[in-house]
């Protein structure tokens, strides 16, 4: 990511939290945080649990944060922060780049607020009835991870989606949602069909297809794991058998048959051929139309 695109993925996450914007030129901008914000952002667990204890109206800290290249003395990952005392309080003042770890917990911040979400579509302006009501679907979304892993590693992303209403499963969902505006807020002048599948049956269809997809894929390549994981436990046999054999029993053989078995043990966790997937995040989407 490069600065402008940093900068634009802040101030979306700044939009979305209710933050307030105090000044903004190309390079930097001033950002009073919202509760939300800052319970995310400025780790103070005391203090919001003071806040919620006592039901007293919060002070969000405010930042100043600059979009420019880093300098070479902050380091790869170090942020240097300063403080600016004014009428109104004082302000923290940081740079924001690709690896800084500012940037590292708004990502972390958004992936954690981002699981599961609710949205719907916004209509088209202009094209709805204003005494009519538009009927929307409910789809379960779903981003999979499947990771094909050995001494290896090769992960697969499918954003799949089930219509509630229906059962019908759209395996090109994610790229259905990229050209919708999505709020998440009902529009007026719009109802919700009633769902057919539950939430939980919804999953577990998805769930049923992927695995069907999954065992029809080339596993040539966990073949090949496999011999290379019989080759390295050879190895380890013909190197410590010769040892283990030619030594009387003592603790030195005991100790040498451990650190044989605790090798055997990495080479087959490192070799061994495994398909694991799991669910980076989901939510349901209200789209137009019955599906």
């Amino acid at each position: 990511m490069n600065a402008k695109q940093v900068q634009k993925f802040v101030l979306s996450y700044l939009d979305s939290t209710g933050c307030q914007l105090i000044e903004k030129s190309p390079n930097r901008i001033t950002v009073k945080l919202s509760p939300k914000a800052d319970r995310s952002l400025t780790n103070r667990p005391f203090y919001w649990s003071f806040v919620d204890r006592a039901g007293v109206d919060p002070e969000t800290m405010t930042y100043g944060w600059s979009f420019e290249n880093p300098s070479t003395e902050q380091g790869s990952s170090g942020s240097l922060i300063s403080y600016l005392m004014t009428d109104n309080g004082r302000i923290v003042q940081e740079d924001i780049y690709f690896g800084s770890r500012r940037l590292h917990q708004l990502f972390e911040a958004v992936r954690q607020e981002g699981r599961c979400v609710t949205m719907f579509e916004e209509p088209s302006r202009g094209r709805l009835d204003p005494l009519g009501s538009q009927p929307y679907t409910a789809w379960l979304g779903v981003n999979f991870k499947v990771s094909f892993e050995c001494d290896m590693k090769r992960e697969e992303i499918y954003g799949w989606g089930i219509s509630l209403a229906t059962g019908i499963i759209d395996e090109n969902f994610l790229e259905t949602l990229k050209d919708r505006k999505l709020s998440s807020r009902l529009p007026s002048n719009v109802h919700l069909l009633r769902n057919g599948l539950s939430l939980r049956k919804g999953m577990s269809q998805l769930e049923l297809t992927m695995e069907r997809k999954l065992k029809n894929v080339d596993f040539s390549w966990a073949e090949d794991a496999e011999r290379r994981r019989q080759d390295e436990l050879q190895r380890i046999k013909h190197y410590y058998a010769p040892m283990l054999e030619a030594m009387e029993p003592s603790v030195q053989r005991e100790e040498l048959a451990i650190r044989s078995q605790q090798r055997e043990a990495e080479i087959d966790w490192q070799y061994r051929p495994r398909v694991s997937l799991s669910v980076m995040n989901c939510g349901i989407f209200h789209l137009p139309g019955i599906h």
